[in-house]
């Protein structure tokens, strides 16, 4: 599997249908010189080896027995890897997390909500746990039965109290106070993630997230070293930057309405404004390049 980002993308379909996917024996990250937005829930379990990569602008580095996790909407991008690296990769459809849920009350998914640090190391019984998981929810998704569904939602059940139980031992999820820098910091990185194209203004996150601008842009500042600002441009730019690259069949205009821009011309400043050069020009040097 040498392409896994195209190969994520060519089975969107089949990701959506079957609910979850589990992509064995990965030797490189599918996101290998370029940053990648997944629409799916990532869950990673690294079994052998390192690989660095910035996550949501911060530099990671997985190990083995790291598990991580990259909701939808959040950007990965791969680095570098170990030779001998290798990992499996748990793809889940968000729209088949809803309908769990729709159907299943007493399903939650609390361990698969967003966290900063989003890498956890597992202790070898952890790791093989995780991972006896991960295989019977993939043989799960695979059968052709009335039951299928119930399940998966009861074998997701298992997987993510197991998930919540290891991460309460590191003193993670529930242990942290709902208004904590770190949970304040989440709620702003995934409202970002769903509200980035109706504002890009640092008051419009304080005012969701009930704080004064000036208060939240320290909190903010102080405990990622990053400004809410930056915070903001930076994602909108990275999802600017894959559109330009990798949707030729998209023109400014488009990409501009994509992103929530009221014309192309203000999308122009600010992509100019944060990345050095007009969106024309970085289409133009990704084209030469490639």
């Amino acid at each position: 599997m040498t392409n896994q980002t195209n190969e994520l993308d060519k089975m969107r379909e089949r990701i959506t249908e079957r609910g979850l996917m589990l992509f064995d024996n990965i030797s490189r990250m599918p996101i290998f010189e370029k940053p990648y937005t997944s629409p799916f829930i990532v869950i990673s379990i690294s079994h052998r080896g390192w690989m660095k990569a910035i996550y949501d602008m911060k530099l990671v580095e997985f190990q083995s027995h790291d598990l991580t996790m990259v909701p939808p909407g959040h950007i990965l991008y791969a680095k570098e890897s170990s030779e001998d690296y290798l990992s499996s990769l748990l793809v889940i459809s968000p729209l088949f997390i809803e309908k769990l849920s729709h159907n299943n009350h007493h399903f939650t998914v609390n361990p698969l909500e967003y966290q900063y640090n989003s890498t956890f190391h597992l202790s070898q019984e952890q790791y093989e746990g995780m991972l006896g998981n991960f295989r019977m929810l993939n043989c799960i998704s695979q059968l052709n039965h009335p039951d299928r569904d119930e399940l998966l939602a009861n074998q997701m059940e298992i997987g993510t109290q197991l998930m919540e139980i290891y991460l309460h031992e590191k003193g993670i999820v529930s242990t942290q106070v709902y208004n904590s820098p770190q949970q304040l910091l989440n709620r702003f990185l995934n409202a970002i993630v769903k509200h980035f194209r109706e504002s890009k203004e640092v008051q419009y996150y304080a005012n969701l997230l009930c704080l004064s601008p000036k208060y939240f842009g320290s909190i903010i500042k102080e405990n990622t070293g990053t400004s809410a600002s930056d915070w903001i441009s930076q994602y909108v730019i990275v999802q600017a930057k894959s559109l330009l690259r990798h949707n030729k069949g998209l023109n400014i205009q488009q990409i501009s309405y994509q992103l929530g821009f009221t014309d192309p011309a203000a999308f122009t400043r600010y992509f100019k404004a944060n990345a050095g050069l007009s969106p024309k020009e970085y289409r133009e040097q990704q084209s030469r390049e490639a």
